[in-house]
């Protein structure tokens, strides 16, 4: 259709309609020019874990050390990664649903079974309390939570999290994967919250999720990063260790 001269809008992918920022083009080239071109370390350099702690501090109110913290080819790996690492067969993943295509595929690559929690059209497809109560088992290993969402841009106000946070203090042994890769696009007033700040005693099973892919239009660069638990974070480095070492040293 496009090479009839037609416009066409494509929801098929999470794609900025902007470029790459030229100040991030420049900065490859000179990382490159410099010589940034060897294997870095398989859970990020130390100055990229530093900025990332620094933007989870400024922007999310959440304190992570440098251990706290991986770096992975894509936000997508950090999935992977997490998933790999915690999924005996027969776990179950919860998945709040409209839902990316990409979350019950992960799951089920590791023996993992997909519940998914409905979320309405008459709620702003916010998830409720009911909903992931409904959803959850002695069996549920991860609970994702993807706000703002993809696909339906759902944000999830204060109350909201505080009532999805009431939920998961019933079930100490399900670990709580935040991805909040879309959290700078919001409109019309929206803000978005880290669960793992909303409630900081949840925070030591909590993997919260970001990149630049949708942020700063760097889909094609694949870096995603993630903060959590240490013991967490060391077993996710091992698997990327063994899988595709570490993010492309120029991105």
């Amino acid at each position: 259709m496009r090479a009839e001269g037609h416009e066409v809008l494509s929801l098929a992918l999470g794609e900025p309609d902007f470029a790459t920022p030229a100040a991030v083009i420049e900065a490859a080239h000179r990382a490159a020019l410099d010589g940034q071109t060897k294997y870095p370390p398989v859970d990020g350099t130390p100055a990229l874990k530093a900025a990332i702690a620094r933007k989870f501090a400024r922007e999310n109110g959440l304190e992570y050390a440098l251990s706290d913290l991986i770096v992975s080819n894509g936000g997508k790996q950090v999935i992977f990664n997490a998933f790999m690492a915690t999924i005996d067969h027969g776990d179950e993943v919860v998945i709040p649903a409209p839902y990316w295509v990409s979350y019950p595929l992960a799951a089920r690559l590791f023996g993992g079974v997909p519940v998914f929690a409905e979320c309405r059209e008459a709620d702003g497809f916010r998830l409720t309390a009911a909903a992931l109560e409904a959803a959850m088992s002695p069996r549920t290993r991860w609970v994702v939570l993807n706000f703002p969402s993809n696909p339906t841009g759902a944000v999830m106000g204060l109350a909201d999290m505080e009532a999805i946070a009431a939920v998961l203090r019933r079930y100490p042994g399900a670990w709580i994967l935040s991805d909040e890769i879309y959290e700078h696009l919001v409109f019309d007033g929206a803000r978005h919250h880290s669960i793992a700040a909303v409630a900081p005693d949840l925070k030591g099973r909590i993997l919260t999720l970001n990149g630049v892919s949708k942020s700063y239009a760097m889909t094609g660069w694949r870096v995603g990063y993630a903060g959590g638990p240490p013991g967490l974070i060391r077993a996710m480095a091992r698997v990327q260790g063994n899988a595709t070492s570490g993010v492309c040293s120029v991105a």
